[in-house]
């Protein structure tokens, strides 16, 4: 191969339709410098998107409702509610229901739940991953405990953030 000539895809010799590395590196580095330099969310801080004690963010939070019993406006339709006895046998199987909202959460591919977690105090037991225009967040697990716990599940709306609903069980 004469001096100055690139190889081409198959290593032939003369072919100009491929940029050898250094020549690619630096134009992806070009590029990359580019579309960095007129990006405005670059140039702020973190903190700029973080809450402050007076206007708290639903996204940067683990959002609970304020009354469990008396749930109001988007708490309406993301704290996860669960269906379970308020006691059960120590070792017996039971049913775990999970419901996204007591108004069920619409499931459209601009505003769904990602994901569910459920925890017996700090312990993950389940996660459940969905998906919009296919599945709705509803839930069904079977458990047995040997004490009693806090169940807890967590869920991800991908326009509202985190939220988190919790029930008592009672182990005899």
């Amino acid at each position: 191969m004469g001096k100055g000539q690139n190889m081409g895809p198959l290593g032939n010799a003369g072919s100009d339709k491929f940029l050898d590395r250094r020549e690619c590196l630096t134009k992806s580095a070009l590029i990359s410098a580019t579309l960095l330099a007129f990006n405005p969310f670059h140039l702020a801080s973190a903190e700029t998107y973080a809450p402050n004690e007076t206007a708290p963010d639903i996204l940067w939070q683990v959002n609970r409702a304020e009354d469990p019993r008396n749930l109001r406006g988007v708490e309406l339709g993301h704290v996860p509610q669960l269906k379970a006895p308020d006691t059960v046998k120590a070792g017996e199987p039971f049913e775990v229901g999970i419901i996204v909202g007591k108004n069920l959460h619409e499931m459209v591919p601009v505003h769904y739940i990602d994901w569910i977690d459920l925890y017996a105090g700090e312990i993950f037991l389940y996660k459940i991953i969905l998906t919009p225009n296919f599945t709705q967040p509803i839930s069904t697990v079977t458990l047995t405990l040997k004490t009693s716990t806090t169940l807890k599940a967590i869920e991800h709306c991908n326009v509202h953030g985190l939220w988190e609903g919790t029930k008592r069980i009672t182990v005899t």
